[in-house]
């Protein structure tokens, strides 16, 4: 009898128009070909339910989407923020309490790594441009599985022991980063300008949190996106 694969939980996003919930097919594939069972969790805000959820995955990815509203980080809205999702905001927080409160192993993306630096108290930019610097713009156009930019990993950090990388080139499809990194949190890259593009957690074995989008680059045999991948779902079979 093959060994049970690990369940991994993914966070959708939601459409308004057609009040959809749904996860881009490029987070799937990367969960299936590393070996793990992707599982869309349902989009609401039942503490029951979202207990239920984080009771069965054995991880989650968190996955790339809209802003986070600002003032789940204590700021008032900019200008420059992009697309709120008030549905999302709202589960996704519910479900990351009763996640989070586990040692379980997560990877966050884009999106991804602003809500789990949000919810571990840090901070963001809500527009890079307007706030951090005007010239710093992270929005590549298509296609998105090519590098944009280089970044540059923290030596003896958890994301270069496992890339066996000290710099990586990655995509780029954002307008936030993080500002202020939350507490349990650490540094684990940044780009050329400075932005931090990636941080982990030191309150479980594996929390891996990147800014740009190794979904796209594990499509085309990115090595160092696949071993992402591959470390997150063998962790969660721990």
């Amino acid at each position: 009898m093959a060994d049970k694969k690990p369940i991994i939980a993914l966070t959708p996003s939601y459409y308004k128009d057609s009040q959809a919930q749904a996860v881009y097919m490029r987070y799937v594939k990367a969960i299936e070909r590393a070996g793990g069972v992707p599982l869309v969790i349902p989009m609401t805000a039942d503490e029951g339910i979202q207990a239920q959820v984080a009771a069965l995955c054995d991880g989650a990815l968190f996955t790339g989407g809209d802003d986070i509203h600002p003032s789940y980080y204590g700021c008032c809205l900019h200008e420059h923020c992009g697309e709120l999702t008030p549905l999302r905001d709202e589960y996704e927080f519910v479900f990351g309490k009763h996640f989070l409160a586990t040692d379980k192993p997560f990877l966050a993306i884009c999106r991804g790594i602003q809500f789990i630096n949000v919810f571990y108290g840090g901070t963001l930019y809500q527009d890079l441009p307007a706030e951090y610097n005007r010239d710093s713009v992270h929005r590549q156009e298509r296609p998105y599985n090519v590098p944009y930019h280089s970044v540059s990993l923290v030596k003896d950090g958890k994301i270069a022991a496992l890339c066996g990388m000290d710099t990586l080139q990655v995509n780029s499809m954002h307008h936030q980063s993080i500002k202020k990194i939350g507490v349990g949190l650490v540094l684990e890259g940044v780009s050329p300008d400075g932005v931090i593009e990636a941080v982990a957690a030191t309150d479980r074995p594996y929390g891996v949190a990147v800014q740009w989008h190794p979904e796209h680059l594990a499509e085309v045999g990115d090595e160092a996106s696949l071993a992402l991948f591959q470390s997150f779902v063998d962790s969660c079979k721990k």
